[in-house]
């Protein structure tokens, strides 16, 4: 069993190596080693988890819809990666964690659909910690117990959010005004939320907690000896590079 379980987390060289420095540091804060997949990962590579990242809007194609006009870039390699890396996760039981736009994929990747423009929920310009409103949360769900109660208040940089939710996905957290602001799975390998945590676990509790608690399926994972699937691509962080075969 690795000590630090090795997870792999999504990448763009669109978005450049310094917007993913929060996600990577959070998880190997957790315990964990961070291993790079960018766009044309072939397959889930043998790891012990998958992060999916923020960054730009999901094709609305992906769910059956004409893109609005306030649609922003879309990078749809990544999309067709991240979605494919998704339902092979989901298939070997590898524990996932979404982010805001990562949430958005996996809602999307199972079969639901977007919102494809919210007003008023970019905040960013307020800073990245900036905590913007409250959020409702099952104390049931993977984030109530990383919350250890019923309310967080959130970061916000996102224009999208979850509509129709796909099946086999619950919701966890609720907006103010009605907003997705949580998922996850019946068995709960699928962990996701809307706002950006990566950047709260300096200050607060349940941040950390959520990538500890996800570090710690991952870690339950490996001691499980469930088979990994096969190699795809991937850079180590803090380590050797790994190149894997692609």
């Amino acid at each position: 069993m690795p000590e630090r379980p090795r997870i792999g987390v999504t990448v763009s060289p669109r978005k450049g190596e310094g917007y993913y420095v929060p996600y990577l540091r959070a998880i190997e804060a957790a315990g964990a080693e961070a291993i790079e997949l960018p766009p044309g990962t072939p397959s889930l590579p043998d790891l012990e988890g998958l992060l999916l990242p923020g960054g730009w809007d999901v094709d609305p194609a992906l769910y059956g819809e004409v893109a609005d006009e306030r649609v922003g870039p879309i990078d749809r390699p990544l999309d067709d990666t991240e979605v494919r890396l998704v339902r092979e996760a989901q298939a070997a039981e590898v524990p996932v964690l979404g982010i805001c736009r990562g949430q958005q994929v996996i809602n999307v990747a199972l079969g639901g659909s977007l919102v494809q423009h919210l007003d008023n929920h970019d905040v960013r310009d307020h800073g990245r910690s900036h905590l913007a409103h409250r959020v409702e949360v099952d104390p049931s769900s993977e984030l109530g117990q990383a919350a250890g109660g019923r309310e967080i208040r959130v970061n916000s940089f996102h224009h999208q959010a979850v509509s129709r939710l796909a099946p086999g996905l619950r919701q966890t957290a609720q907006g103010e005004d009605g907003t997705v602001e949580g998922v996850e799975s019946e068995d709960g390998l699928i962990v996701a939320v809307q706002c950006h945590p990566e950047e709260l676990t300096a200050d607060l509790p349940w941040a950390r907690s959520l990538f500890e608690r996800f570090v710690g399926r991952a870690r339950a994972r490996a001691r499980g000896g469930t088979s990994g699937r096969s190699a795809g691509g991937g850079r180590a962080r803090g380590g050797e590079t790994q190149r894997l075969p692609g």
